[in-house]
């Protein structure tokens, strides 16, 4: 069981309010993306500053020394560090987010041995492999299994001590099928392969990470289909499919509302060339900020509704009266406003940023880091344009592509 100096240290950290504790770090956040930007991923210094607060953890349930949040906290939460520094804001989301995603249909026991480590932080890298790699091949030995795998975008890997691999990303060389087990690989078992070099979302090391002919055991492993919808823990949240879609989401956000405070403060003080008239004074630029201000509201409003209706919808654990799954009157509408937010986002992001002038473009301006993350957040696939065309589809009497009832299909 995690011990009672971990639930004791929780309660300890969470008698400040969350946006309280990033506040007090604030700076320290902004450091922390300066140096992102050098390393192409998180400084460790600062990954355990961030874990300090609880930061990776408040998605978790109380009993394994999480705060136990909903979408809507989640969703503040990541935002309010992403208005920071996107990279950051990423590294917290995907870690908080597969942190608390792992433990579906994972035993308790096994649960609670995870994160009996305050600083537990789960990677995964279910991208495509970049350059040479062993494959995606698993193959039974005894009792577990002998893996060699090679994934890209596994956000914040440089911190992690462990990794998370989906058996739906690997081929059983025995039946030729997808697995029928997913796997949990520790520090020191996975290899980081260096092959994030991009601009947006630069600090996030996204790299890939590697097994060669690494032997899970038993208790390692978890299902499948380990990503399905919970009966074990309480929070509607393990039972929402778009968890991981509404954490990209709030990057986007976060990254907006960064943005459109930038040209705030450049534009109390800056007079653009050729003229003698303060940005802010400047009838052009007031109405694009009331513009963004209007364009973010509104998709941050979308997506806050559409996950509180989808969580109250679920309710509590199906053996107490609530659903396993949404109906997709529920679901359809989260989906379609998380894809919306990242770009309505990116287009906000891009004219602040022409609005700001070629102050914009320097690369000492957020504005410019602003403009790359809110395009790279944009081009995710759980948040991607292509989702307008796909969901458009099934109002027009169309069924739902099989990768949305994947997301909430049970065990």
């Amino acid at each position: 069981m995690v011990s009672t100096d971990i639930i004791d240290r929780q309660q300890e950290v969470a008698k400040t309010p969350m946006l309280e504790r990033i506040a007090g770090i604030r700076d320290s956040l902004a450091a922390a993306g300066d140096e992102a930007q050098r390393l192409r991923h998180l400084p460790a210094w600062a990954s355990k500053q961030m874990a300090d607060i609880g930061l990776y953890r408040y998605a978790l349930p109380a009993e394994l020394g999480g705060e136990n949040l909903q979408a809507r906290q989640q969703i503040e939460i990541i935002e309010a560090v992403s208005a920071i520094d996107g990279s950051v804001g990423w590294c917290t989301q995907i870690s908080s987010e597969i942190n608390a995603l792992v433990i579906r249909q994972m035993q308790p026991d096994f649960a609670h041995e995870i994160f009996g480590d305050w600083y537990a932080l789960v990677c995964s890298g279910h991208g495509p492999a970049n350059g040479p790699n062993p494959g995606r091949r698993v193959k039974r030995d005894g009792d577990g299994w002998r893996v060699n795998y090679q994934g890209g975008f596994a956000s914040g890997c440089q911190n992690a001590t462990w990794n998370f691999l989906m058996g739906s990303m690997c081929t059983d060389e025995d039946t030729g099928e997808t697995s029928t087990a997913s796997f949990m690989v520790p520090k020191g078992e996975f290899e980081i392969v260096d092959t994030w070099d991009t601009a947006g979302m630069r600090g996030s090391g996204s790299h890939d990470v590697r097994m060669t002919d690494c032997y899970v055991p038993p208790e390692h492993l978890l299902p499948g289909r380990s990503l399905a919808p919970s009966e074990i823990w309480d929070n509607p949240t393990y039972r929402n499919p778009t968890h991981a879609i509404y954490n990209k989401a709030a990057v986007a956000l976060g990254v907006c509302r960064g943005a459109i405070d930038s040209l705030v403060g450049l534009a109390l003080g800056k007079v653009p060339w050729s003229t003698s008239t303060k940005l802010k004074d400047q009838p052009q630029v007031q109405y694009r900020v009331g513009e963004a201000e209007a364009k973010l509201a509104a998709a941050r409003a979308y997506v806050m509704d559409t996950q509180e209706r989808l969580e109250a919808h679920l309710g509590p654990l199906p053996a107490k009266g609530g659903r396993l799954t949404p109906d997709w009157a529920y679901f359809r509408p989260a989906l379609l406003a998380c894809a919306h937010a990242a770009q309505t986002c990116r287009e906000i992001v891009g004219m602040i940023n022409n609005t700001a002038g070629t102050t914009g473009s320097r690369m000492d301006s957020p504005l410019e880091r602003q403009l790359r993350d809110a395009q790279q957040a944009a081009n995710h696939m759980l948040i991607s344009y292509r989702h307008y065309e796909d969901l458009g589809k099934t109002y027009l009497g169309h069924e739902p592509g099989p990768m949305y009832m994947e997301l909430c299909r049970p065990v």
